[in-house]
């Protein structure tokens, strides 16, 4: 089955994140740098765009709240009808399935030759102190959810997400141990 006609990655983002409840632009953005970021995120450039396609589309709905000495508060929601477009996506096989194709680090390191074992090893290690930084993140927000009430229907597949990034950042520190194990000897 064929993508739905010109819906991108970032309306289905944006749709995901507004099945949990309304919220605006701006509470978009954070639930994701809060929830999706180490596997999805978009910037506001690509939320703002989204919200008005989906609009267009009847996916979401926006509820203008008046602010004394503020901006118009705009709070998106969405419809019966987005959520079966949401639904949808999520029962279509994936278009492709691509992982990072751009890494600077493995860039470097498959062109070490042209360097020293330290110079390489250095990059690795700091690396591998970014990864053990995201895993603690990972292994704090793991015992946050393990402790939250799971009466919400997404419960497990938040601990899913979370044990997917917590295996990949375990793979990629064993990574660098035996990399720098290598270059070392």
């Amino acid at each position: 089955m064929a993508r739905q006609s010109g819906k991108t990655n970032t309306m289905f983002a944006v749709l995901g994140i507004l099945s949990l409840g309304p919220h605006t632009g701006y509470d978009i953005k954070q639930h994701m740098e809060q929830s999706t970021s180490y596997f999805w995120n978009e910037n506001y450039g690509q939320i703002y765009p989204s919200l008005a396609e989906l609009l267009d589309r009847k996916d979401i709905t926006v509820e203008v709240i008046r602010q004394k000495g503020k901006p118009d508060k705009k709070l998106y929601s969405i419809t019966d009808q987005g959520r079966q477009t949401l639904s949808n996506w999520l029962s279509q096989p994936m278009e492709h399935v691509v992982m990072l194709k751009k890494n600077e680090l493995l860039l470097r390191v498959f062109f070490g030759g042209n360097s020293s074992p330290e110079t390489i090893i250095k990059h690795i290690q700091e690396y591998k102190e970014k990864l053990m930084e995201s895993l603690h993140i990972f292994e704090e927000l793991e015992r946050w959810l393990i402790n939250v009430e799971h009466k919400d229907h997404n419960h497990k597949y938040w601990m899913i997400t979370m044990s997917y990034g917590k295996s990949q950042f375990s793979s990629l520190i064993s990574w660098c141990d035996e990399s720098i194990k290598v270059l070392s000897s």
